[in-house]
Parts: C-alpha cells; structure tokens; sequence
C-alpha cells in the first residue's frame, strides 16, 4: 500500500503544472539570468587563486629536499587544486626565457649558495612563491637547530612540523571560491525551500476540511501516517531530482565551478530538499484554509531567501553582524552557508553545526507536524 500511494502521489505533483514550473524551469531559467549577469564575474575574480606555473633549476646536481616539497605542493590533496605546477629547467637562463615568454610565473634558483626566487611582476603569485620559500627555510632550521642542540626530541620535532604542514594542506589553497557564487547558492536554497508548496499541496489532498478528495479520503480505510509518509517521500524525491538538476545545469552546462565534489554538493541540496519538504508540512499542518496554503510558502520562502543573500549577497553577512539568531534559525542560511563554507574551507566545525541544524530542523517540524495532524478531528464528514 505504501508503495501504491507514493507513485501515485509521485504522478500527482508531476502532472502539477505549477509545481513543475515553479521548481523546477524558474531556477534554471534564474540560473541563467544569473550567468549572463555576473557569470564572468565569478570566473575571472582577481581574489581567486590558481596553480601557479612555476620553474625550477637545479645547480647542484642532487635531488634537495626543497624539490621534494615543490613536487608534493604539485599535487592536489583533499579535493583541493595543487599550489604548483613546476617546469624543470636545465639552467637559468632557459627559465628566465621561458618566465619572459609567459609559460611561468616564477623561477625556483637552487645552487650551493641557497634558493633564489625570480619573478615576472609583484602580486599574489610573487607572495606565495616566496612564502613557499620562507616556510621551507624556517623548517629547515628549526629541524637543524634541534638536531644539533636536542637530538633525542628531533623525531618529536619532524612530526610537529610535519603535522603542522597536513593541516596547511587540508584548508590552504581552496578551489575558486568567488562572492558572486552565493547567489546561485542562495538560488538553490530557494528551489529547495520551494518544496514547501508541495507538501501543502499534498496535505490539501489528504485533509477533509480543505477539499472534497480530502473528505473522500479521512473516508477511506487508508492508515493517515503511512499517507503522508509516501507523500512526503514523493516530495523528497521529486525536489531533490530537480536540485540535482539545477546543480549540474550550473556546473556542467553554465561551467560555474561551486569549488567542492558534486557528490558532497547533491548530498547537501538533498538535505535542502529535505527541509523545504518538513517546513511544508509544519506549515500545512497549523494552516486550514485552502488559500493560505499557497500565499504562506510564497513568504516564507522568498523571506528566507532575501535574508539569505539572493537579492543581495551582503545581506548575509549584515544579519551575522546584527543577529547572528537569524541566519541559525533561516533554513535558507544554513544551507548557503553550508555550501559556501564547504567551497571555501571545507569540511569544517562550522559546516557541521550548519548540517546539525538543518537535521534538527527536520526532525522537529516533522514530529510537530505529526502531532498536529494526529489531533485533527471534525464534526461531521
């Protein structure tokens, strides 16, 4: 019987024109409105950080350590892009041709004198380049001073620094994380939240005191929980389909890079989904008038969507200022918050607070909503 019910109400909310067209056509066709408006914007944003072409020459003849670090920083390390890419030179005048050509940003010098850094103009890149070398000789020495005053703490002493480098590793050098990114993330917490009108649509159908289906069906023999359980699965489903879509629409199609695995992307816009689908029924379980049911998600939504930074990505960052409350309580934050925060740093504390709370959200809106419609009783049928 569950099953019957979900495809059912599956085939329902498919063949709803509305729903169809409100959660799944205007995200992408805002999606798109946003690519031509600012999309350039976040691909060619002087703030992002990209490999760096760099050139390497070796005067004295055996492998340093130093070229061991340059090779582990060419590689990329927990779904992060590599700092690096090194071009190997026989000597330096072959680099300096290559650095003025523009194949390489910057040229690594090692000789019996030391480590040289040569680069093509000031910014960014000639920070890093030399910050690279800065970090390497302050390890280097610390590493020689122990060695040489406290040779028993020197194992201790290389795997400090060591460790001190996987965590530099973990959270430095994200992928390419613009400000202009939080409107598409504010975009899809919109879609997620626009699922509320689906569970109110549902509960319409089952309710006896909004529609005549729903006095046919308190008629019925139908278990109510299992009811609106393969209802809300059914909203679950379709809203997180339509995410996913809207998710590889704007990265493989629009070519905006959201900066973290797709996979960990669809997992977070499922849980959106997932919360949008819970609001819907707390909603629909406190309102009785069949034409509030529209008008109240309409609100909600948009309202958490503004104070989420889809009109205006700043807004976010004002509300966290002023009342930090707010962007814990609006579902819509937490979800872009989320995302940003897993684009931009990673899996950190702050992102699973943000998924704790959307959980905790869920959860809470669904035994509310139970215990409402548990109570719901009527006159006559």
């Amino acid at each position: 019987m569950f099953g019957r019910i979900f495809v059912y109400k599956l085939k329902e909310i498919t063949r709803n024109r509305y729903n169809v067209g409100w959660n799944f056509i205007f995200p992408i066709v805002l999606a798109t409105v946003f690519y031509l408006g600012f999309g350039n914007l976040i691909k060619d944003d002087p703030d992002n950080f990209s490999t760096i072409e760099a050139g390497y020459v070796n005067t004295v003849g055996d492998a340093s350590p130093f070229e061991a670090v340059l090779t582990e920083l060419s590689e990329g390390t927990n779904d992060q892009m590599a700092v690096l890419s090194i071009h190997r030179y026989n000597s330096k005048d072959e680099a300096i041709k290559a650095m003025n050509s523009g194949d390489i940003s910057g040229i690594y010098l090692e000789s019996e004198d030391g480590i040289e850094t040569f680069v093509s103009k000031n910014g960014i890149t000639a920070t890093t380049l030399n910050q690279i070398v800065r970090e390497y000789k302050n390890k280097k020495a610390i590493i020689e001073t122990v060695a040489v005053e406290h040779p028993e703490n020197l194992p201790t002493t290389i795997s400090m620094v060591m460790d001190n480098i996987s965590t530099v590793e973990r959270y430095d050098f994200g992928t390419n994380t613009s400000p202009y990114i939080q409107y598409f993330f504010a975009l899809i917490a919109m879609s997620s939240l626009f699922s509320s009108w689906i569970s109110t649509d549902i509960l319409e159908g089952i309710c006896a005191n909004m529609t005549e289906q729903g006095k046919r069906f308190e008629c019925s023999p139908t278990n109510k929980l299992m009811a609106i359980s393969a209802g809300i699965l059914a909203a679950l489903v379709l809203q997180s389909v339509t995410n996913a879509i809207v998710v590889i629409y704007v990265q493989e199609i629009l070519k905006i890079n959201f900066g973290a695995p797709l996979w960990n992307v669809l997992l977070l816009t499922t849980l959106g989904s997932a919360l949008g689908v819970s609001a819907g029924v707390l909603i629909g379980s406190f309102i009785k008038n069949s034409h509030l049911l529209v008008v109240v998600p309409l609100c909600f939504t948009m309202t958490c969507s503004f104070c989420s930074g889809l009109m205006w990505h700043q807004v976010r960052q004002v509300i966290e200022n002023n009342c930090p409350l707010l962007n814990r309580i609006n579902p819509a934050s937490l979800l872009v918050d989320s995302l940003f925060t897993l684009s931009t740093y990673g899996r950190t504390e702050t992102y699973y607070r943000d998924v704790a709370i959307m959980c905790s959200m869920i959860v809470i809106s669904l035994l509310v909503s139970a215990f409402l419609l548990r109570r719901r009783k009527y006159v006559s049928l």
